[in-house]
């Protein structure tokens, strides 16, 4: 079991047991609709798969009161093993793709590889998983192949003959502008509720997400340059984000990766391209065989190489 330091409970007993069944019952409705996606491109030899439904050992999920709706919001949460008490450790935010889970992320080779390196791993809901992690979607492109069972289908490539997943997260406000702001909001608030409980290397806090979580990431790198010391895009819904030359982002190290099967993949590219003429600290890379279910966990292992490369020296 981890040996890491908490402060005070943040969630009661009850409430974890509530969370528990909860979740339970959530799971068991959502597997028929997860079983029924078609298969994509399998996944890298070396590369663990992983349950988006079911949390794994030392995979916690964590409720809090969202304070703008009343409403109790989930995150998921893993930390190492190597965490000591008292000790300053990395964390990484990771941002889940539309219709994912808090699970998208904390699960299969991102866990190992957080486990090796020592590091805790929080994956926020976003208020809901359809929200947009403080960026507005567009209109929804045509429908495209659909990832592999336990993958986050897109908001460009939900099928319309699969049946969509059941909202997981917050229901009380329907107002898309509303929702978009309280996504962003249930991110940061999870940020400061991790950066309460543990000790927190400010150092090393890094920023990833895919798809719509993807567009969020760049968001909140933009809107908060000071917080992270490096992000990753992968496969990075658009949204008509167009940085410019005076855009935060800039400053940071980021990478984007996009698998060469996926739908994406061009508009990953161009993204990379306008930042590269930007003189942003941005690498791109193009992974043979991935489509943007694969690239999730595909891409971890250059993710976490990437993320252990760059530390935030902006503030000293």
């Amino acid at each position: 079991m981890p040996t890491f330091s908490r402060g005070q409970p943040l969630t009661s007993k009850r409430t974890r047991a509530f969370v528990a069944l909860g979740c339970a019952a959530h799971f068991c409705f959502w597997l028929g609709a997860a079983l029924a996606q078609p298969p994509g491109t399998p996944l890298p030899e070396g590369i663990r798969g992983g349950s988006e439904l079911v949390p794994e050992p030392h995979v916690e999920i964590l409720t809090y009161r969202f304070e703008e709706t009343g409403e109790e919001l989930p995150y998921s949460l893993f930390v190492s093993s190597k965490v000591k008490r008292g000790d300053k450790a990395p964390l990484i935010i990771a941002l889940r793709g539309y219709t994912g889970t808090t699970l998208t992320f904390v699960r299969g080779t991102t866990i190992d590889l957080a486990e090796q390196g020592g590091y805790i791993l929080v994956g926020p809901i976003g208020y809901n998983n359809r929200a947009g992690f403080g960026v507005q979607a567009g209109p929804r492109p045509g429908p495209a192949p659909a990832g592999p069972p336990g993958a986050t289908p897109s908001d460009a490539q939900t099928s319309a003959g699969r049946r969509a997943p059941p909202i997981v997260g917050g229901t009380a406000e329907a107002d898309p502008a509303r929702v978009t702001e309280y996504s962003e909001k249930d991110v940061m608030n999870v940020l400061e509720r991790v950066r309460k409980e543990f000790v927190i290397d400010d150092r090393r806090i890094y920023l990833m997400g895919h798809s719509q979580g993807g567009a969020g990431a760049r968001h909140l790198a933009e809107k908060y340059p000071e917080i992270w010391a490096g992000v990753a895009l992968l496969a990075p819904a658009p949204f008509g984000a167009e940085p410019s030359a005076d855009s935060k982002i800039l400053k940071l190290p980021v990478l984007i990766a996009v698998g060469d099967q996926d739908s994406l993949m061009a508009s990953a590219r161009t993204f990379s391209e306008l930042m590269k003429t930007l003189h942003a600290k941005v690498e791109y890379r193009e992974f043979a065989g991935l489509d943007h279910g694969t690239i999730i966990l595909g891409s971890q292992p250059t993710v976490f190489a990437f993320f252990a490369s760059h530390v935030n020296d902006r503030n000293q």
